[in-house]
């Protein structure tokens, strides 16, 4: 007599088979998972995690280039704090950092409420604006000096045209710190404005609708209700800013080269001074990891920052 398998025996079978055939179908997600995860890691250790060792190792040698290394121990270490240019540089950047970030948040927001309650030719405005971002900061460090030349600059001749005295923008050591400052600012806007632009669009409509209703001028609407509602950009727009203006470099290289009287060296210009004109790398090393451990640090604090203000805002 013929025998049939019975339901009891298929349904039995049958998750055998699935079970082996779902493993297969995972493999090539998987290689491709791997793979882009391998050039990633490949990338970040070449270009970032290796030098950032090889910093540390050069922080205990001599080395110049030239011959083979040779360790001195913190001979290196000890001469960063007997320096006496170093409190010099690194006030510099301070007081370049302080200048340079509070101006760019304030201009950065104001444009860009212009711009998002434009209702003509809204585009076109926000894509010039924006275009400041696709220069390079040599590019506009190169256009900046010739604008801010006593002689020849663009900027004095229009002062001269009103009956106003030229500006010693790259020789005075006021107005040398003001130029950097300026191409700094300049740099950024585009930026900035793209990053508050996104917050403006996630600040709420009914709010500023009742605030309205309630009686709230201009001035009472934009500190009460949306200024709150932008903390979190402000917040990240910060961390960014200080960090790019704690690491400026090429607008003092180009503009000033640290003049005039050093007035506007600051610590990474003088580390590429030391670690390649000078060829000291060891002591450029030093001044690396010493501004790496200063971005950390304010950087460490305005995350914690950030992370108590979303905490205050979830309990409200």
């Amino acid at each position: 007599m013929k025998t049939y398998p019975t339901y009891r025996s298929i349904a039995i079978s049958t998750p055998r088979v699935q079970q082996q055939r779902v493993p297969a179908r995972r493999k090539i997600p998987n290689l491709f998972a791997y793979g882009t995860v391998s050039v990633a890691v490949l990338f970040f250790t070449v270009f970032y995690y290796y030098p950032f060792l090889m910093n540390l190792y050069y922080m205990f040698t001599n080395y110049s280039y030239i011959g083979d290394y040779q360790f001195i121990g913190l001979k290196n270490i000890t001469r960063f704090f007997q320096d006496p240019s170093i409190r010099v540089v690194f006030s510099n950047t301070f007081i370049l950092t302080i200048a340079t970030v509070p101006i760019a948040l304030i201009l950065a927001l104001f444009v860009a409420i212009a711009v998002f309650y434009m209702t003509i030719g809204k585009a076109l405005i926000r894509s010039a604006i924006f275009s400041t971002t696709l220069v390079t900061g040599v590019v506009a460090a190169i256009i900046f000096k010739l604008w801010f030349s006593q002689e020849l600059g663009y900027i004095d001749n229009i002062l001269e045209s009103l009956h106003f005295a030229r500006i010693p923008w790259l020789t005075d050591t006021t107005w040398a710190l003001t130029a950097i400052v300026i191409v700094g600012v300049w740099s950024g806007l585009g930026y900035n404005m793209v990053i508050y632009l996104a917050g403006l669009a996630n600040v709420s409509k009914e709010l500023l609708d009742a605030s309205r209703v309630d009686g709230a001028n201009a001035t009472q609407r934009f500190y009460y209700v949306m200024i709150p509602q932008l903390k979190p950009t402000i917040l990240f727009l910060s961390i960014t800013l200080v960090i790019g203006a704690l690491k400026t470099y090429a607008p003092v290289a180009i503009l000033t080269e640290g003049g005039p009287y050093g007035s506007t060296r600051t610590a990474l210009l003088y580390m590429f001074q030391k670690g390649f004109d000078s060829r000291n790398v060891g002591y450029g090393s030093v001044i690396a990891f010493a501004l790496f451990i200063i971005i950390l640090i304010i950087t460490l604090v305005q995350m914690k920052a950030t992370r108590f203000y979303a905490e205050d805002s979830n309990k409200r």
